[in-house]
C-alpha cells in the first residue's frame, strides 16, 4: 500500500463493488449500533469519513424508515436513529453468518420428492431435485437427507459462479494488504469507517451463497480465507466508543 495506508484501505474497500448508501447504513447499524440509538452527529461523522455526502445519507435513512427498518426521534436538537424490532430481527438473523466461524461440519446432500426452488443462499443445486447444504439449513420435510463420505473435485465448479470466485479473490487481496500494511493507530472515526467497509464488503458476498465447508469448493475459492481475515481484522480493530466519534 502507499504511504497513507489508511486512505488506501478505505479507497480499496470502497472500490470493491457498488456502494448503495441504504445498504451501507444497514451495515453501520448492524455492526456499530445493533442495540442502541445512533446519534445524528455520530452517524454523519462516520458517513463523511467513508465519503458519503449528507444528502445521500438523508435519502437512505428515509428509505430505511419507510421500509420499517429504522426509526428516528428528536432529543432536543439531536436526532437519534435506531433499529426497529424488524431491523433488529433481520440484523440478528444475519449475524451468525457474518461474524461466525466457518462451517466445519460435513455438507448434507438432500433429494426432494419433486422439483422445487429452494433458497440459493442456503442450498446449492447440483442436479434436478438434488441440493447441497449445511446441516443447519432448514431441510424440507419430505426430502431424503444423506451424508456423503467425500466430495468430488468437480463439485466446486458446479456450485460456484466465476463472478463470485473473482469477487472473493479481489476481497482477499484487499484484506491481505490491510492486514499486512495498515498500522493500529487509528482514531475512533477511522476505526468505525474501516470496520464498516470491511463488514460491508464481506456481507455483500457471504450472504449470497450457502455456508459450505471448504471441501465443497474449488481450490480457487477464497471465501473461507476471507472469513479468517475478516475475523482477525475485526478483532484487531474493535468497535470504537461512539461517544468518542461524536466528540471529534
Amino acid at each position: 500500500m502507499p504511504t497513507d495506508t489508511y486512505s488506501q484501505a478505505i479507497s480499496s474497500l470502497s472500490d470493491l463493488g457498488p456502494m448503495r448508501v441504504w445498504s451501507l447504513l444497514v451495515t453501520v447499524f448492524g455492526d456499530l449500533a445493533p442495540d442502541r440509538p445512533l446519534e445524528g452527529p455520530t452517524l454523519s461523522a462516520i458517513m463523511a469519513e467513508i465519503g458519503i455526502k449528507p444528502e445521500a445519507s438523508r435519502v437512505a435513512l428515509h428509505r430505511l424508515r419507510s421500509d420499517g427498518w429504522v426509526e428516528s426521534e428528536k432529543l432536543g436538537r439531536t436526532s437519534l436513529h435506531s433499529l426497529t424490532l424488524k431491523g433488529r430481527s433481520d440484523s440478528d438473523a444475519a449475524r451468525a453468518r457474518i461474524y461466525g466461524q466457518p462451517c466445519e461440519a460435513e455438507a448434507v446432500l438432500i433429494l426432494t420428492s419433486v422439483p422445487v426452488d429452494l433458497d440459493p443462499t442456503q442450498f446449492a443445486q447440483i442436479a434436478p431435485r438434488v441440493f447441497l447444504c449445511s446441516p443447519a439449513a432448514p431441510i424440507p420435510e419430505d426430502a431424503i437427507e444423506m451424508a456423503p463420505q467425500s466430495l468430488p473435485a468437480w463439485l466446486g465448479a458446479q456450485i460456484e459462479t466465476e463472478a463470485m470466485r473473482d469477487a472473493y479473490k479481489s476481497l482477499h487481496a484487499v484484506l491481505t494488504d490491510i492486514a499486512e500494511e495498515l498500522g493500529d493507530e487509528l482514531s475512533p472515526v477511522q476505526t468505525a469507517a474501516l470496520r464498516i467497509l470491511i463488514v460491508h464488503a464481506w456481507r455483500r458476498l457471504t450472504l449470497k451463497h450457502p455456508d459450505l465447508p471448504r471441501a465443497a469448493h474449488s481450490p480457487d475459492w477464497r471465501g473461507h480465507d476471507c472469513r479468517a481475515l475478516v475475523s482477525s481484522l475485526l478483532t484487531r480493530f474493535a468497535r470504537p466508543d461512539l461517544d468518542a466519534i461524536k466528540a471529534t
